[in-house]
């Protein structure tokens, strides 16, 4: 009879032991494997993002809703901070900028403003920015006191006589009234809106369909302008319409104002609209209408958005106009 072998079923238990041990470690490095795969998709996923990221905030950075070789008529200023800023930001040529105030006189603004007002005036006024008072929104070309008598250059100087209007800009409408019945808030805010762009394209169609007249006359009658692949060269209309710019916060009650709705109403169409980056204009503090406190949230805390409107065009018009631009910027690179 043979001898038992001693050990031999202790060889199996070591051999299952090592396989054991094996099929762990297997699994542990799949498991670390998978891990550090998911890590760099981790990365490469936060690494895009963070590009696409910089890609947004740069674009909206760069999005500036005028050309500094074109001018701009601004609406409603406060505490004239607005103004200062796109100046001091380059974004606009001080001999190509219009400030008003509803206020009627310096007295008034530096009583509504004593901390901020008087050193933004003497500033632009420094820059040669035209000022004007009592300017009202919804009644643009009466309160500029415009008339045959008193044409729009002579009130702007001999430098506007054959400068287009390219821009009104209105920036966070208010009233100032202090409506406390949010309904009849919202309607007085809307015939504000609307008061503004019926009044902003009566001034645009007086001033530059008189320009476009002393043009025409300067080249015989040939108008230059119809002959363009661009039939808005200057971005002003044959009527004479330029772009209505108006910037509003986001959420109620402002949405409520249906601001598309009552520009439809005037013939007008948006063009594009951004939002508003507070970054971009450092030096601009919006400020209650009625004094120099802040609102009831900060305003750069904010969201808030500026649309552009431009005069009603047909669709076959329109794509031609899209077209002819598209055309002329491929050129121009």
């Amino acid at each position: 009879m043979a001898r038992k072998l001693k050990g031999k079923s202790g060889s199996k238990g070591l051999k299952a032991a090592l396989a054991q041990h094996k099929l762990q470690d297997n699994l542990i490095q799949q498991q670390k494997k998978k891990q550090l795969n998911a890590d760099r998709q981790k990365a490469h996923v936060s690494k895009k993002t963070m590009r696409q990221a910089a890609v947004q905030k740069q674009r909206e950075a760069s999005v500036i809703p005028f050309s500094s070789d074109e001018t701009l008529l601004l609406i409603g200023e406060g505490d004239f901070s607005f103004a200062k800023s796109i100046i001091e930001q380059s974004y606009i040529k001080p001999e190509n900028l219009i400030a008003t105030s509803y206020d009627a006189s310096i007295t008034e603004l530096n009583l509504k403003y004593p901390n901020t007002f008087q050193s933004n005036y003497d500033f632009l006024v420094q820059e040669g920015v035209k000022i004007l008072f009592q300017t009202d929104a919804t009644k643009l070309v009466r309160s500029m006191k415009i008339s045959k008598h008193t044409p729009w250059s002579k009130i702007m100087g001999p430098e506007w006589r054959h400068k287009y209007l390219n821009n009104i800009m209105f920036n966070f409408p208010h009233t100032g009234k202090g409506i406390k019945d949010q309904d009849r808030n919202i309607r007085d805010h809307q015939e504000l809106v609307f008061g503004y762009f019926d009044s902003s394209k009566q001034l645009f169609s007086l001033v530059n369909s008189h320009i476009k007249g002393t043009k025409n006359k300067h080249t015989q009658g040939y108008d230059l302008e119809k002959t363009s692949k661009n039939s808005n060269p200057d971005g002003i209309s044959p009527e004479g319409y330029g772009k209505i710019l108006l910037t509003v916060f986001a959420g109620e009650p402002y949405d409520s104002w249906q601001i598309k709705t009552l520009a439809k109403d005037n013939r007008l169409m948006l063009d594009k609209s951004s939002k508003f980056i507070w970054e971009n204009y450092p030096e601009y503090h919006h400020k209650r209408t009625n004094s120099e406190q802040n609102t009831t949230k900060p305003a750069h805390e904010r969201e808030a958005r500026t649309y552009i409107f431009k005069n009603f065009e047909r669709k076959r018009n329109y794509r031609q106009n899209k077209k002819n631009q598209e055309n002329d910027e491929e050129q121009n690179i």
